[in-house]
């Protein structure tokens, strides 16, 4: 049977930039500073933080979480809108006391010429058009899901959980197929259990849906290695992470892999080894999934978690145009790995540096995190709003709608725009035969 609009499962995303149709946005309700584990977290340290927390772990301040969810909420409503404005804004950052200039973009609810348009700090406005995407927020239990309790298991205990702001770190859509990663961290261990409800109802709705997890780690200290300390990024520009065959805390006694740590491009999917994915979870997916190519990629000068502020791509490769594809300058791949694109007509680029390289406080992230982008289509993006040379790269130089969303809060926990969504429904309206070839 050919695939067309009308047959399509309601799971069904191959790629990262195919057109989306229905998301899942995540929440910071009652996220906590989890307990330091092997699987690092970047956490806040400097005592001028101490104006916003108390402590290191615990329950996170309230006033942060409602800003972080207010930003996640600007998120949806532009995910769900019709019609974007996007105007460009001269603001201070409030929070590293800076002034940047910003394009700021927003859905139109009631008329063009709404308020906004007269106010004398918005200039250049522009007006795009986009298809309305479906989206649902994690599930809200019969009690508020909370992450400050107690949890044990026969291997480990930890005081407190992460929260859910990153559905994409803990969930992945391959194909028809969703599937719940075998995370090596002990915080976010039972992470994915929250979002089963709607996984749940999925499932129900279409048989063609398939649902999976990964063998469960047991996120024992036997899964880690005491002598290999997490190195600082001094020590790693000096090359010991290369020089030690790549070599984290996390050995390959089980297997374990965060969703995050995969790039999805039609039947090629590329994986990051590094301190939350191992040769082990690689092997796992292959025999799991051999109609799909898993390719391993390894970033010298990055020891950290997670690949999509590493490599991402744009758009494949038509008749007319190269396949692009965004490549971090602080953390590029192996020259020998980015060969496969150059051989398959994809035009890597070099993403701009971030706006900034100061962070929001607390913040449990790098200023890295501005290449962690959104694809709704080919030809459309979602960016965080400071960050006006991508913005500049993608809108002038390569031609894309750019539509902003200000998600710096969400920085501080754990993630940008791309890590706080899980796409459950994306397909080429263009090209249906795309689900049965590769992009490579």
């Amino acid at each position: 049977m050919s695939i067309t609009a009308e047959n399509i499962p309601l799971v069904n995303s191959w790629t990262e930039w195919g057109q989306l149709e229905h998301v899942m946005v995540g929440s910071a309700e009652n996220m906590c500073y989890p307990d330091e584990e092997w699987i690092p977290l970047n956490r806040p340290r400097s005592d001028d933080m101490k104006s916003y927390v108390k402590l290191y772990t615990g329950i996170r301040p309230q006033a942060r979480i409602l800003k972080a969810q207010e930003q996640l909420q600007q998120l949806t409503d532009i995910l769900e809108g019709e019609q974007i404005k996007v105007a460009t804004i001269n603001e201070v950052e409030k929070d590293i006391n800076l002034l940047i200039e910003r394009k700021r973009s927003y859905p139109i609810v009631t008329k063009l010429n709404d308020t906004n348009d007269n106010e004398e700090n918005y200039k250049q406005i522009k007006i795009l058009q986009k298809a309305k995407i479906k989206t649902c927020r994690p599930p809200k239990t019969i009690e508020e899901p909370k992450f400050d309790h107690y949890i044990k298991t026969p291997w480990f205990h930890n005081s407190y959980q992460y929260g859910l702001s990153c559905p994409r770190d803990m969930l992945i859509t391959l194909g028809n197929t969703i599937l719940e990663a075998p995370t090596a961290a002990r915080c976010r261990y039972f992470e994915s259990k929250y979002y089963r409800s709607v996984i749940n109802d999925l499932w129900l709705n279409d048989t063609r849906v398939q649902w999976k997890q990964a063998p469960k780690p047991t996120c024992s200290s036997t899964m880690f290695d005491s002598d290999t300390e997490d190195k600082p990024l001094s020590a790693v520009n000096t090359s010991y992470f290369p020089l030690s065959g790549y070599k984290t805390p996390l050995n390959e006694s089980e297997i374990a892999f965060d969703a995050a740590d995969m790039m999805r491009m039609g039947k090629d999917i590329f994986y990051k080894r590094g301190m939350s994915a191992n040769n082990k979870g690689l092997e796992w997916l292959r025999r799991e999934f051999p109609h799909f190519r898993f390719h391993m990629v390894h970033f010298p000068q990055m020891n950290h978690i997670h690949l999509d502020v590493s490599l991402v791509p744009l758009r494949p490769p038509t008749a007319g145009s190269h396949g692009l594809i965004l490549i971090n300058q602080n953390f590029p791949p192996l020259k020998s790995e980015l060969k496969i694109f150059l051989d398959n007509d994809w035009k890597p680029i070099w993403a701009p540096k971030a706006v900034t390289s100061l962070v929001t406080p607390v913040a449990m992230c790098s200023s890295n995190l501005n290449m962690n982008l959104l694809s709704l289509n080919e030809n459309c993006v979602i960016i965080e709003e400071c960050e006006l040379p991508l913005y500049k790269l993608l809108e002038d130089e390569l031609g894309f709608d750019v539509i902003t969303c200000p998600l710096r809060i969400l920085n501080e926990f754990g993630g940008g725009i791309h890590c706080g969504k899980r796409k459950m429904s994306v397909y080429s309206k263009r090209d249906f035969s795309a689900f049965e070839t590769s992009f490579l």
